[in-house]
């Protein structure tokens, strides 16, 4: 449920916000949300991976790859038609590093307000 709702509402946000709106997202979604440590940080990493791979291949895809192509160069990758797919790789995990941990800090903030009794 946590990986749905920090998809869509990433989703959308992204279209009419800056790419860190992903952190206030995360942080808000764990901290209603998590089970668990291991929850949250999963469950945003992998939505904002897989989010931003599919919003990389829709940007990409129609210029055939070409600014991906570029941007492989300027990281000096070696010199391969399939570039644009470690560039994306990339992008992705930096994206849900960014959610991941952002994620973790707002299960950590639940925890930090509830009273040791109830947990």
């Amino acid at each position: 449920m946590l990986f749905i709702l920090i998809f869509i509402i990433s989703l959308v946000l992204q279209f009419f916000l800056p790419w860190w709106i992903i952190a206030p997202i995360a942080i808000g979604m764990s901290y209603w949300k998590a089970t668990s440590g291991r929850n949250a940080f999963t469950s945003a990493f992998g939505a904002i991976f897989l989010l931003w791979i599919l919003m990389g291949l829709l940007e990409s895809i129609p210029n055939e790859n070409l600014l991906a192509n570029r941007v492989g160069q300027l990281l000096m990758l070696p010199q391969s038609s399939f570039n644009w797919i470690i560039v994306l790789l990339i992008t992705g995990i930096i994206g849900g590093l960014a959610a991941g941990f952002s994620a973790l800090s707002g299960y950590y903030l639940r925890l930090a307000f509830i009273k040791p009794s109830t947990i």
